[in-house]
């Protein structure tokens, strides 16, 4: 019985260790702050070059302590699917996170290598993990701590710059009294609409938070301030209707300010890399749960005292959003992730390489609410700094019509009926060809589809090319249908 009771002893020594070793920081042990915005438009920053008075002075801040990517690129214009995939490191096919609703799909196609959410990697080398917010909807995601007081972001702390500076201090306080290094993903809601001042804003206050007004930002705007996005007309009704986005924009940005306050204050900001992109583009036309320009490019910032050098803008470097998860691991000294789509930028962040390797960016569109019908709108895209080719395969096999994500002809109904520019423009975004192709150094609007000029014909054959390669290579399920 003795000699039992040992070796059973001697087992619980060896399984603990084994636990002790898988726990065990192998890195150099910095943490991790990874920060979003929800569908801030890409441009709108100051640090981009955005005129508006005082609108983002913490997001500018920030470009201005590391390397600005100009040329940032989100895997989906959607932010469920865009999250996971930032998170995951994988394009939305092949993590199974291609919408909202119940994930994955059934005509999803498993792929050959599984992989681990970046919150459950770094929970298994000994990190602790914590997100404010929206998380994504990877199913292998790993947190202690989680903070989302209501769904859709419409709870007063989730617009509240005191509330992110709370959270972040306790959450950073809670790791240092483990002893463990740190990963927080932040994620204020702003300008997620409903926006500042709205009717949309006073329903939600209604439905979900009757008892708290959402706090003022400090800044108000005019019509006179604003600036309009090239894929929208300037037109009055469409000024007036973006003076909120501003001014929940600004807000958003108080709320980064708290969060880097908290991380200042608790001295642990010259051990930390920080990372900053939007999820996807503004909840416009022609942007958000779009394949154009302005509804999956999004700035991104990486900040890492000692490694990376301040005020860079590189405008050169095509960056996707997966190509932040196999970055930080290496930032960490990680080991990293083998199957995954994404590609680290480090080198390129801290000087080494001139520029990444990417010629272009991969992005997809596949449904809202589920898969099924009703909601399925499947897109692919290929972008890059010059150019964007659009495939809208649910033209032919579905549907003609798509909705748009604001009611266009309500924000322009002065003057649609007088030019006939806006009705054509307003017709096409519902009735999209088959295939776009956009000069975007002429046109980063995406007014002109380009698709039958024979001047771009050999570019249009290439970036052809280039789809099919991506498509083939991840087993992307509309490949099948992809004759182009």
């Amino acid at each position: 019985m003795k000699r039992y009771a040992i070796v059973f002893f001697a087992l619980l020594l060896f399984f603990g260790c084994q636990s002790d070793n898988r726990n065990k920081i192998t890195g150099n042990g910095l943490n991790v702050l990874f920060l979003t915005l929800d569908d801030m438009g890409y441009g709108t920053s100051g640090a981009e070059g955005c005129k508006v008075p005082d609108i983002t002075p913490n997001i500018d801040a920030l470009a201005s302590q590391g390397i600005l990517f100009t040329h940032g690129y989100v895997s989906v214009p959607m932010c469920g699917p865009s999250r996971a995939a930032m998170l995951s490191g994988r394009y939305p096919h092949c993590s199974g996170i291609m919408g909202h609703g119940v994930q994955p799909p059934d005509f999803w196609e498993e792929p050959l290598v599984k992989t681990p959410a970046l919150s459950t990697y770094l929970h298994d080398f000994g990190y602790k993990t914590g997100a404010i917010l929206k998380n994504g909807r990877c199913g292998n995601q790993t947190w202690d701590v989680k903070y989302q007081e209501l769904p859709f972001g419409v709870g007063f702390h989730d617009r509240n710059p005191n509330s992110f500076y709370e959270r972040t201090k306790a959450f950073i306080a809670a790791s240092k009294e483990t002893g463990k290094p740190f990963f927080l993903y932040a994620n204020p809601i702003d300008p997620h609409r409903p926006w500042v001042n709205t009717q949309g804003e006073k329903n939600a206050r209604q439905q979900w938070n009757s008892l708290h007004e959402y706090p003022a930002p400090n800044r108000s705007y005019t019509s006179n301030e604003v600036e309009i996005p090239e894929c929208l007309p300037d037109l009055p009704d469409v000024r007036t209707n973006l003076v909120p986005y501003y001014e929940a924009l600004h807000r958003g940005d108080e709320c980064l300010g708290s969060i880097l306050k908290a991380l200042e204050e608790s001295g642990e900001a010259d051990n930390t890399i920080i990372v900053f992109l939007s999820d996807n583009g503004m909840a416009t036309p022609a942007a958000k749960n779009t394949l154009y320009q302005h509804g999956v490019r999004t700035p991104v910032i990486i900040k890492l005292p000692g490694k990376i050098k301040t005020g860079v803008v590189d405008e050169k470097s095509v960056v996707c959003a997966i190509d932040l998860l196999p970055t930080i691991l290496e930032a960490l000294q990680l080991p990293a992730i083998k199957g995954i789509e994404g590609y680290s930028v480090y080198d390129v962040a801290t000087g080494k390489k001139e520029k990444t390797d990417r010629e272009y960016a991969f992005t997809s569109f596949d449904y809202w609410g589920d898969s099924k019908e009703k909601d399925f709108y499947p897109q692919r895209s290929i972008i890059n700094k010059e150019f964007c080719y659009i495939w809208n395969p649910y033209v032919e096999r579905f549907k003609g019509e798509k909705r748009i994500p604001l009611n266009w002809v309500d924000v322009i109904a002065s003057s649609i009926s007088e030019n006939l520019k806006l009705a054509a423009r307003t017709e096409f975004l519902r009735k999209r060809p088959v295939e776009e192709f956009y000069d975007l150094s002429n046109d980063p609007g995406c007014w002109n589809n380009l698709i039958n000029d024979e001047q771009y014909a050999d570019k249009i054959k290439e970036f052809k090319a280039y789809l099919k390669k991506e498509m083939m290579q991840t087993n992307d399920p509309e490949r099948y249908y992809y004759n182009n």
